[in-house]
């Protein structure tokens, strides 16, 4: 597969409008069925702005090898293209109008297409004067005469790297991206035994020469265009359904963006028994999460600002609800189109679900096309006065474009969604999300990958909430594994009966439309409890009696403490097992904001164990009371230590403690 499947070029003809100029090595395949194509590589209001860029995701058919705009499961390829536009808006008394527009793009599958960026602005300066095709040949010939791959195997078999890493775990990626509090980067690093057994290259592969392996985890491949050497960053892993480096994370906006998503206003008075779960006064962060869980339709709008900036807050949710590899599927089911104008209307009309970005206002006052919509320039969520189950609260409300009108009544009246129906409280884990994310951002100033592990861990526990204990379904069991589960007890972890069924009553309608998201395989959990199974298809859910025994003290009578760790040091056999366990204990949030607030007793910076809680649980058990679980607990982490990973980890963990490592010490000594 070429690194680059196709260049493609436009211009704004004043005459004509957007027009395709040139395409090579030939026309794009299927260019019949992509209407209105030029309009996406030249969006709305470019010639406000000297430059900007697009995003665009294309589907190939499998049996005819066209492209076409809509994903079908059973024709299409399982991953996207990405077409990635920069545009030119140039200005010159000699050309006509003043200004001249035109736009160079590339289709590729490489989720990492932002590395080419400097590459394309030099190819377009140099095409622009008069149209050198010469130069994106040159282009095309520099980038797809690259090798992005790791390694090769030595006997044909499959390589690592550039997109291509499927021989690892999807377990041991999401392990590898959260593991924050420990100075793996610097291991992986200076070492390169270490670093090829976690890339899994064995000694019959032979290592890509032309990759340079940088400190931040990320790749360099240099690329030899127009007698320069550009540098190419490349990630040393791929997640699902996440675009760019997971690892090395580099949007600048990402942080600005966040905080406009905490700070944005709902503006109408639609109540939705899907989404405005707390009232009127349901944050719209978690609005958006619960919009993209119940499969919505979602628009993102600025007439105001660049298409990149519009696309820039479509991909932060998609990283928002996918948590780094959690939760996948939505690049190709749900219909995400970063940037869409109105010639795509009768496309979207298509979607029962869709995330998609515009500039175009006319969206805003036809609010048949979406249930929700973000208008970036005031900030504020609007909600459709045509979506299901949608009632204007008090009388004749704001309507969701802004003007009055939308259903009206009395907010208390029979058979209507009175304001009482909506009074939830805050459920434990939005609370501890939200409260979390604005320490992170407010009082820390964390990094950007600690934001995403903090996605990363919400989306998780909402997900185990909304499955709660359907997280072990047998339709989704795989039919040649003859799985047993361990020890009862599975799903999200209540610490009573009562607030059980207050936070499943709060989220039980999403619960039922993402579980028929899921089961009906548009959305995937990759964390679903047979996907944990260890080498002997053994099952127990980790995450839940980690949880029981964080709160053993509250609920001492209903938990056997002695049963869990028992069977967990059964569960525990090999690497797989033992990285399961391991990424378990990152995925455990802080019981409360306050083990965050606890950190300003260190100069503000996170501890290990604010970054790992689970880990924790572990440790404090080797002053446990009874022997027998301290026992457990030692066999346990010396299953973890035996492996070359878990046991790197460890090793970090009780360097940081004294305490924990003379007790685990003498403990050895003692058996």
């Amino acid at each position: 597969m070429p690194n680059l499947e196709y260049i493609l070029t436009a211009e704004f003809h004043i005459d004509k409008g957007p027009s395709l100029t040139y395409q090579y090595p030939n026309e794009i395949p299927g260019l019949q069925n992509l209407y209105f194509l030029p309009e996406l590589m030249l969006p709305d209001q470019i010639h406000k702005r000297n430059e900007d860029f697009t995003l665009f995701l294309l589907y190939r058919n499998l049996n005819t090898g066209e492209f076409q705009y809509l994903y079908n499961r059973n024709t299409c390829e399982s991953e996207p293209y990405f077409l990635y536009t920069i545009v030119t808006n140039m200005k010159k008394d000699e050309f006509k109008r003043g200004s001249q527009i035109k736009s160079l793009s590339v289709l590729t599958k490489l989720s990492f297409f932002k590395s080419f960026k400097p590459l394309l602005m030099i190819c377009l300066d140099l095409y622009f004067p008069k149209n050198d095709h010469s130069v994106i040949k040159e282009l095309y010939r520099a980038i797809n005469e690259k090798d992005f791959l790791i390694s090769h195997d030595l006997n044909g078999g499959k390589s690592v790297g550039g997109g291509s890493d499927d021989d690892i775990s999807i377990v041991k990626k999401i392990l590898l991206t959260s593991i924050l509090d420990l100075p793996i980067n610097d291991k992986i690093y200076y070492d390169e035994s270490f670093r090829n057994r976690i890339l899994g290259i064995g000694k019959n592969q032979v290592m890509n020469e032309s990759l340079f392996i940088r400190k931040d985890l990320s790749l360099n491949s240099v690329i030899d265009f127009n007698s320069m050497k550009i540098p190419v960053r490349i990630p040393l892993l791929s997640l699902p359904d996440t675009i760019g480096d997971y690892l090395n994370p580099t949007d600048l906006n990402m942080r600005p963006n966040l905080i406009s998503f905490l700070n944005c206003k709902l503006a109408s008075s639609y109540l939705n028994n899907e989404l405005t779960i707390y009232g009127l006064q349901t944050p719209p962060i978690i609005l958006l999460i619960n919009a993209v869980l119940t499969g919505k339709k979602i628009l993102f709008l600025s007439y105001e600002n660049s298409a990149g900036h519009i696309i820039d807050h479509v991909l932060l949710l998609l990283k928002i609800v996918t948590g780094g590899g959690i939760l996948s599927g939505l690049l190709t089911n749900y219909n995400v189109f970063p940037i869409i104008d109105v010639s795509k209307i009768d496309l979207l009309e298509e979607c029962e679900s869709f995330i998609a970005g515009t500039i175009n206002p006319f969206f805003k006052n036809n609010d048949k096309l979406w249930d929700l919509l973000y208008d970036l320039d005031a900030n504020e969520l609007f909600l459709s006065s045509n979506i299901e189950n949608s009632k204007s609260f008090g009388g004749a409300g704001v309507g969701a474009a802004g003007g009055a009108g939308g259903a009206s009544g009395n907010s208390n009246s029979s058979g209507g969604f009175g304001y009482s129906e909506f009074r939830n409280s805050i459920i434990a884990e939005d609370a501890r999300f939200l409260s979390n994310l604005q320490l992170s951002l407010f009082n820390y100033n964390d990094d950007l990958t600690t934001l995403q592990l903090i996605f990363r861990r919400h989306i998780n526990e909402i997900i185990r909430i909304l499955l709660s204990s359907k997280n072990f379904n047998n339709s989704l069991v795989p039919s040649n594994k003859d799985l047993v589960l361990l020890l009862d007890g599975i799903g999200y972890f209540w610490t009573s009966d009562t607030n059980k069924l207050l936070e499943i009553s709060c989220y039980q309608l999403i619960s039922k439309k993402f579980q028929d998201l899921l089961y009906t395989e548009k959305l995937v959990y990759n964390l679903l409890l047979p996907n944990l199974s260890n080498e002997l298809n053994l099952m127990i859910d980790l995450h839940y009696h980690l949880q029981s025994l964080s709160n053993v003290s509250v609920v001492n009578n209903k938990i056997n403490e002695r049963e869990i760790w028992f069977n967990i040091l059964k569960f525990l056999i090999s690497g797989k097992s033992l990285e399961i366990f391991l990424l378990i204990t990152y995925l455990i949030p802080p019981s409360s904001s306050t083990s965050l607030q606890s950190s300003s007793a260190h100069g503000g910076n996170l501890t290990i164990f604010d970054k790992n809680k689970g880990i924790e649980i572990l440790l404090i058990n080797l002053f446990n009371h009874d022997d027998q679980i301290k026992s457990n607990i030692v066999m346990i982490l010396q299953e973890l230590q035996d492996n070359f990973l878990c046991g790197w980890c460890l090793e970090k963990f009780l360097k940081s403690n004294l305490i924990y490592e003379i007790a685990f010490k003498e403990l050895i000594a003692e058996s």
